[in-house]
């Protein structure tokens, strides 16, 4: 047991931070004032405790392969991890330990302000770029496809009873049809980002495949040159928000269009397993990038699409957030063969 005269020198009572010596099997074996009046342990409630005893859950295995190297001779150095305080929240501790004469003689410091402040620089940086963000969609998607609708009201009021007004009618629908796709995807954006959700509606939906085979066929319409496969088995009832469900199969099957090989076919197979609704997207082509796949479903992140295709990146994003909000996911596997993105949500 190491001296306990220590107790009374003046460095150990009045320094501010946090002082112990643990012994070889991990346990208190002296701490000073300063534990009670960061995490407000008394002397007793620590001695002879393990400090695996006031670990976050979270923080165990790390902080196990700390002590072993603090153990093995090796000195630890600005290592943190959360200890239990008595009132039963958690603090952020910053720990130097050294090996010495066979104890470990340490010293913690609260830092859980210093990450608090690093959370809300982080968390800023954040939100300023995501306003760069809105400001190029504002400035470049969304003027797009408006100055071709205003390109083809020009050209209408020249060609009136030209067959080419047929033509230009058509481009128009889809100009208009691209906008009112940004203005949604940035308004569903501003309700998850405002903390209000995208308001997802449950009822019971007793003809889902209709639901799904209606977004199929509007996918059809808008790629004529596309292949697609159904194979839609949903006998029962779903309890879903139809029209939010039916986003994010056409929010899948456009991502399959524009990141897929043309010339292949987009295959969508939707099933109940457990109680569980799976609607999944298979397209081949080339396989997601593996440093892509981690940043796949936040805001705004595009991956390499052919020139002629623009958009927000906002697609899975959404689709995430409905899954989410349905009690689901959204999850991607990709290979050499095919990528495969697949919705999965409770059917009750």
């Amino acid at each position: 047991m190491p001296d306990r005269k220590r107790e009374f020198s003046l460095t150990w009572r009045v320094m501010p931070d946090m002082l112990c010596i643990l012994n070889d099997k991990g346990c208190f074996a002296d701490v000073n004032p300063a534990w009670e009046t960061c995490l407000g342990w008394k002397v007793d409630d620590l001695v002879g405790k393990p400090f695996l005893d006031f670990l976050h859950e979270d923080d165990v295995e790390r902080s196990l392969a700390a002590f072993d190297i603090v153990r093995s001779g090796e000195p630890v150095l600005k290592f943190e991890n959360r200890y239990l305080t008595k009132s039963g929240d958690f603090k952020w501790l910053s720990w130097v330990a050294v090996p010495e004469s066979g104890d470990y003689y340490c010293t913690a410091r609260d830092v859980t302000e210093d990450r608090r402040r690093i959370e809300i620089i982080r968390e800023q940086q954040t939100e300023a770029e995501l306003r760069e963000q809105f400001l190029a969609v504002l400035g470049h998607d969304l003027r797009n496809p408006l100055a071709a609708f205003k390109s083809g009201a020009r050209l209408l009021r020249k060609e009136l009873d030209s067959p080419k007004s047929a033509n230009i009618m058509d481009h128009m629908d889809q100009s208009a049809q691209r906008m009112e796709e940004l203005i949604l995807n940035m308004m569903d954006l501003a309700k998850v980002r405002l903390g209000s959700g995208l308001g997802v509606e449950r009822t019971q939906v007793l003809d889902l495949a209709s639901e799904i085979a209606e977004v199929i066929e509007e996918i059809r319409l808008v790629y004529p040159g596309i292949e697609l496969i159904e194979d839609i088995d949903v006998s029962s009832a779903v309890n879903c928000d139809v029209p939010r469900l039916k986003q994010v199969v056409s929010n899948l099957l456009g991502n399959a269009v524009k990141h897929g090989d043309a010339s292949q076919p987009i295959k969508i197979v939707a099933t109940i397993k457990d109680q569980q609704l799976e609607v999944t997207v298979i397209n081949h082509g080339e396989p997601l990038p593996e440093a892509a796949r981690e940043d796949l479903f936040k805001p705004f992140f595009r991956g390499k699409v052919r020139d002629s295709q623009q958009g927000l990146g906002l697609g899975l994003y959404i689709s995430s957030q409905i899954a989410q909000e349905h009690g689901g996911t959204v999850t991607a596997q990709s290979d050499s063969r095919q990528t495969a993105f697949t919705l999965s949500i409770p059917s009750v």
